[in-house]
């Protein structure tokens, strides 16, 4: 799919999915929500691990050293939004 064709809906339905493959106490209504202060197992090491996934996901690169800013769902939505803009 290309990147003009991905709504903010969509985005937004393929990042839960990867916040629930990663953080499987999720749901689709929760993952939204999710934040490092909220979801126990949210550390350095599952950022990098959601970087990975929405690289591929989204075929987007988002350097590593954006890693400090990535601390909620709405974090990395915004950056893989702005990649595809």
């Amino acid at each position: 799919m290309a990147a003009a064709e991905l709504t903010p809906e969509r985005i937004h339905k393929r990042l839960a999915r990867l916040f629930i493959k990663a953080f499987p106490e999720l749901d689709a209504a929760t993952a939204p929500s999710a934040s490092q202060e909220t979801v126990g197992e949210w550390d350095s090491l599952m950022t990098l691990t959601l970087l990975m996934l929405a690289d591929d996901e989204f075929s987007v690169k988002i350097g590593y050293d954006r890693i400090p800013e990535i601390r909620s769902y709405n974090d990395l939505f915004a950056l893989i939004a702005s990649r595809l803009a």
